[in-house]
């Protein structure tokens, strides 16, 4: 085969090779054979049809495949489709003695159907007249690093996007509170409560970024933060579910004027009063939704507010709006309800690997 046949081949394949090269004679044969056997990077041997021709125990190891059913597989069908050309340029280079050796980053399909990502090293051995005789692959196990790399990239994205959102929030935060106060000290206090709080789901989600936040334990701790440990007026009911940072945030402030409110006017503002705080899943698949719901009970009448405060517009409209959904409020002569309903998309976690 010549340098012409071999470039058009490595149009579509990865790493074509060469019948394997005779070992040097005399006493250099045992110490390459071990040197090729016990290295700790995989090392391979591909001819010109571009099939794996010896493999020592850390490539088959990295692909997978014994000594006997990696012989005669092609490099390329091994070879991840989105992968599969970029060798093309690099090969025909390399074969043609224009660069020695390159490298490059790529995935093989191992023997169980998994890809795995490596680092691929491609020299050629040639003949005493320059035609090349097979290529020496040298394979080095990045899948942990390529993994690493794209959960770093993944941690950068959310970062930035849970910024912008927090950045969102305290500014309709401020927007929807400065007219609501009298003076720079209210508006400082009343802006710091409620930012402590957000900060507080913060620092919870931080440390579960893979895995989303733990409603269960959000709804507790938010209110916890009011009332202490003894939560024996408070009732919670719902299967826990991994929420977003979006919907956490919008259930920080809500809770918090829920909460609030229920400690000056509600059921925590004297003896007697309950709270029922329950969620769940309605549907199943595309059509599915999330519901909150809180429910007061108190001896107190408690009156529907006349004009809207900062606490109804946070209830009312940032809340819903915050993940594409629905409030209804209700007050009654045994107390209030208000429940969010949303699309189950906009409110779970997606869950990473």
């Amino acid at each position: 085969m010549g340098t012409r046949a071999m470039g058009a081949e490595t149009d579509d394949t990865e790493a074509i090779s060469i019948r394997r090269a005779p070992v040097p004679a005399g006493p250099k044969v045992g110490d390459y054979l071990s040197a090729f056997e016990n290295s700790a990077v995989g090392v391979g041997h591909i001819n010109l049809k571009g099939q794996w021709q010896d493999a020592n125990g850390s490539l088959r190891r990295i692909l997978g495949y014994s000594a006997s059913e990696l012989k005669g597989l092609s490099s390329m069908d091994m070879t991840h489709p989105d992968d599969v050309r970029l060798d093309a340029d690099r090969i025909l280079k390399l074969m043609t003695g224009e660069i020695g050796h390159y490298a490059v980053d790529k995935r093989f399909r191992r023997a169980d159907g998994v890809y795995v990502w490596t680092r691929k090293t491609l020299v050629v051995r040639r003949r005493a007249d320059g035609y090349p005789e097979y290529l020496i692959a040298v394979i080095e196990d990045i899948d942990q690093r390529k993994k690493t790399e794209a959960q770093n990239a993944f941690l950068i994205q959310e970062l930035a996007h849970r910024s912008r959102n927090l950045l969102s929030v305290i500014s309709s935060l401020t927007s929807l509170l400065a007219p609501t106060c009298h003076s720079v000290p209210e508006f400082e206090e009343r802006l710091l409560e409620r930012l402590h709080a957000i900060s507080r789901s913060n620092d919870y989600l931080l440390g579960r970024y893979n895995e989303g936040a733990s409603l269960n334990a959000l709804v507790r701790s938010q209110i916890s933060a009011f009332v202490g440990s003894d939560v024996e007026q408070v009732t919670f009911d719902g299967v826990d579910i991994p929420i977003n940072a979006k919907c956490s945030e919008t259930l920080v402030l809500a809770l918090y004027e829920l909460t609030s409110n229920a400690l000056k006017y509600g059921a925590l503002s004297a003896s007697g009063g309950h709270i029922h705080v329950a969620w769940k899943i309605i549907g199943a698949g595309n059509e599915a939704r999330f519901r909150f719901s809180w429910s007061e009970r108190s001896p107190h009448l408690l009156d529907e507010p006349g004009a809207p405060g900062f606490g109804s517009r946070i209830l009312g409209s940032l809340a819903p709006m915050s993940v594409r959904g629905s409030v209804t409020r209700e007050f009654s002569s045994e107390g209030m309800s208000w429940t969010l309903e949303a699309p189950l998309s906009a409110v779970i976690a997606q869950v990473s690997a």
